[in-house]
């Protein structure tokens, strides 16, 4: 979706009940020119990058590699693209084109294209078949009471449901999730919740940092991560779809692009993208990020050998836990509680470290181990006893 960009700038904003966090936002490459309105990406591998161009693109959908290579061009047949805005897939390969665009909040035909895995068919053209909905809350196109909610660039799949974030453009500015069935029909989405990203200034340079303009999940299902151009909120200790009744994270990036896109690579690592603004010959980049949550472990991070080579003892602990590991200087860790809360952050300087536990209740916690060159982690469970 086509909206005014501004020139990168650093983010400056600490937002929410949230703890915001840098992100070391890490540039991999610049997509090719033919993805210049890059606004979704879903991943078929670690290396293979699918993505779509939004408003007024062919109905096509794009691999990449990670060197920013165009490797193949798929049409989906049957599909038109209106407001292309994102993408997702299933626990079955299956992909989900989100036209779903709505700037003006006057569209009737909202649709969403879902197609077999992309990645499994040397195919040019694969067939779409057709998901129509419109919003339980929305009787006028557009509404004229003011109430601008009915836009959304964010979707999500998760346990037979597509999920919907709403890019809210009234004040303050709430993002709504509803939620649809994932087969083909024609529904009505029905809202479960609202999350506050904060917007409340009708400042051209605010508004973009709190729009919602990207979902996704991790692959553990645990985490959820909400993009603007300058800030991913990522949730976590939720409960079924109930995605905001948790804890979050607010993560600032090092500029303020058009973001559109974002997609869990494992459970710690997040790629992203941002539309190119010819002007000042900026975006069309895939960038990667490092998140770090109680459950932001990397599916391909340490090998069992290598996380056998650190111990923690005694645990269960009482006022005193001792971590040792050859290579322990090489990680950050952070001691969490079962709420998400941070109690402790450390970079130790030896093999050894002793942390001090006098003044934390008994308890479940969480020692998460980050390996500060390459970003992997994983948790580890504690017990405090008496």
């Amino acid at each position: 979706m086509r909206n005014a960009i501004r020139i990168p700038l650093l983010s400056l904003f600490l937002i929410g009940a949230g703890q915001a966090m840098g992100t070391g936002l890490k540039t991999l490459c610049r997509l090719p020119e033919k993805v210049e309105e890059t606004s979704g990406i879903e991943l078929t591998g670690k290396n293979e990058i699918w993505t779509l161009n939004d408003s007024g693109g062919q109905p096509e959908l794009y691999l990449c590699d990670t060197l920013g290579n165009l490797l193949r061009t798929v049409k989906i047949g049957g599909a038109e693209n209106h407001d292309w805005e994102d993408l997702t897939q299933d626990d079955q390969g299956n992909f989900y084109i989100g036209d779903m665009g709505n700037n003006n909040n006057d569209r009737d035909n909202l649709r969403i294209y879902k197609i077999p895995n992309p990645g499994s068919t040397s195919a040019e053209s694969i067939e779409a078949e057709k998901i129509k909905f419109t919003y339980e809350d929305q009787t006028e196109f557009p509404p004229d009471d003011g109430n601008m909610n009915f836009d959304c660039e964010a979707i999500i799949w998760s346990n037979n449901y597509l999920y919907l974030f709403s890019k809210n453009r009234s004040f303050p500015i709430k993002t709504s999730v509803y939620r649809i069935p994932d087969e083909p029909g024609e529904y009505v989405a029905e809202k479960i919740g609202s999350f506050d990203t904060g917007g409340t200034s009708t400042e051209e340079t605010m508004i973009y940092s709190y729009w919602i303009t990207a979902a996704d999940i991790s692959p553990n299902g645990k985490q959820l991560a909400l993009l603007s151009h300058d800030r991913v909120w990522v949730f976590y200790n939720f409960s079924g779809d109930n995605f905001f009744g948790g804890n979050y994270k607010v993560y600032e990036l090092e500029n303020s692009t058009q973001k559109e896109s974002i997609c869990f690579v494992d459970n710690a690592t997040l790629y992203l993208t941002d539309e190119y603004w010819s002007t000042f010959d900026i975006g069309r980049n895939l960038y990667q990020i490092t998140i770090s949550t109680p459950f932001s472990t990397s599916t391909t991070s340490v090998s069992a050998p290598a996380r056998a080579k650190f111990s923690l003892s005694p645990n269960p602990f009482q006022n005193k836990l001792k971590v040792t590991g050859r290579n322990l200087a090489d990680y950050q860790l952070q001691l969490f509680d079962q709420q998400g809360k941070s109690h402790q952050t450390i970079s130790p300087e030896d093999q050894t470290l002793v942390l001090n536990t006098n003044q934390l209740p008994n308890g479940s916690y969480f020692l998460q181990f980050t390996n500060r060159s390459t970003g992997y982690c994983w948790t580890e469970k504690l017990l405090k006893v008496e």
